[in-house]
């Protein structure tokens, strides 16, 4: 029988103050709190399978799955994890409720916790690029999205830095097949002893040439960069390293472009908001001539327009961030169409054209387009006030095709 004494008073205070702070901070606290960069890489896996072959995939959460001990996501725990951890276990196998919802807390946090590390910023490429594809829910693709320019900026990744005119154009058949036969025989993985200079010259050579242009498919690019990272990971020999790095680096860039353009050129009216962050971030990567980009890149093709679809997505939302991106333009940049490899030239489109098609072929007393175009094509122009009367846009239109 226990006696009501200060010291057993102070001793149950205590104890429902750690259990308090203890149920106030599981309730509390990210999934992703506290985490190191491989604790929720291996949640994350644990939880997301990616099934399919080829370009038809999906991804399966599982709905029971090892994550994180509570005690290793406290903030004022942190000190005894080295404690904790050995001792009850660094994990556990829970029941998930929403496990779309707990990979999404995760890769909010993970670009976070690469510290710009090469290797880890690939894998936190991987991890955000299959769900940026594959995945079903909106709010899980603009996650990983954003997550995918994060690692860009970490890296200082030449994203849309390049000549447009030969965006997108892949690597040719024959070179890739070279270059990965070169790769397969002389690999770390393969090699019998040290690396001569002749081989080693046509190693690098080798991984250079795959990297030089993207592949042609979205899983390519992506199985190509989970690749090179176990290569990084396994090279020893120095000059074979750096090149190595080099190659992972431009599959970054590359598999990163690719999911942004993918994005944008689709018109599901499910992954609205998907598109709408994707815009957003080529338009900040690219700056200013990445409007003319999305332009090119969601313009209807030839078969599209065949089919009586739209000239653009007919997505109001949509239509009015195009707008607002090209009220930002001034000068040549304004005035000059962004032409694509493998694209028809006769369906590029400037901005201010673009601006002026909308104004003319909207109607007056419905369209909740045509003020918005008129005011950004007057920005554009540098019209010194806005005139809602559309005849001096179909005007000037009329002149500039004359002179065009």
């Amino acid at each position: 029988m226990q006696t009501d004494s200060p010291s057993n008073r102070r001793g149950a205070w205590a104890r429902a103050w750690i259990a308090g702070c203890a149920l106030l901070g599981t309730s509390a606290c990210s999934v992703a709190d506290n985490l190191s960069f491989a604790e929720i890489v291996n949640e994350i896996d644990g939880i997301v399978t990616i099934v399919g072959d080829g370009p038809v995939r999906s991804v399966r959460y599982a709905d029971r799955a090892p994550v994180a001990a509570w005690y290793m996501r406290q903030f004022w725990l942190v000190p005894m994890r080295w404690a904790l951890g050995p001792v009850f276990g660094y994990s556990a196998v829970h029941d998930i409720d929403n496990p779309a919802g707990h990979v999404r807390e995760l890769l909010q946090e993970l670009p976070d916790e690469t510290g710009g590390d090469l290797l880890s910023c690939a894998q936190a490429t991987t991890r955000c690029g299959w769900l940026a594809e594959v995945d079903a829910n909106g709010h899980s693709r603009v996650v990983a999205i954003d997550g995918l320019v994060a690692v860009a900026q970490q890296l200082a990744l030449p994203v849309f830095a390049g000549d447009f005119a030969q965006l997108g154009v892949p690597l040719a058949a024959d070179r890739h097949d070279a270059s990965r036969r070169v790769i397969a025989s002389w690999r770390p993985d393969q090699r019998g002893g040290d690396l001569g200079p002749a081989d080693r010259a046509g190693y690098t050579t080798a991984l250079q040439e795959l990297t030089a242009r993207p592949l042609a498919s979205w899983t390519d690019r992506l199985l190509l960069v989970e690749d090179l990272v176990q290569l990084q990971r396994a090279e020893r020999d120095e000059l074979a390293r750096v090149a190595t790095e080099a190659a992972l680096r431009a599959g970054l860039r590359h598999c990163i472009e690719g999911i942004l353009l993918r994005t944008v050129e689709g018109r599901d009216p499910r992954y609205v908001e998907v598109r709408l962050c994707a815009m957003e971030q080529i338009r900040r990567l690219a700056g200013p001539r990445g409007v003319g980009l999305l332009l090119a890149v969601m313009s209807a093709t030839p078969q599209q327009l065949a089919r009586f679809e739209p000239r653009f997505d007919p997505d109001p939302l949509v239509q009015l961030r195009l707008i607002h991106l090209c009220g930002q333009l001034r000068g040549e940049v304004a005035t000059t169409e962004v032409r694509l490899p493998g694209r028809e030239t006769g369906l590029a489109v400037a901005p201010v054209d673009f601006l002026a098609q909308t104004i003319l072929t909207e109607q007056a007393y419905y369209s909740k387009l045509r003020t918005p175009a008129m005011a950004a094509l007057s920005l554009c122009l540098g019209r010194p006030s806005l005139d809602p009367d559309p005849a001096w846009v179909r005007e000037w239109y009329r002149e500039r095709q004359a002179h065009g």
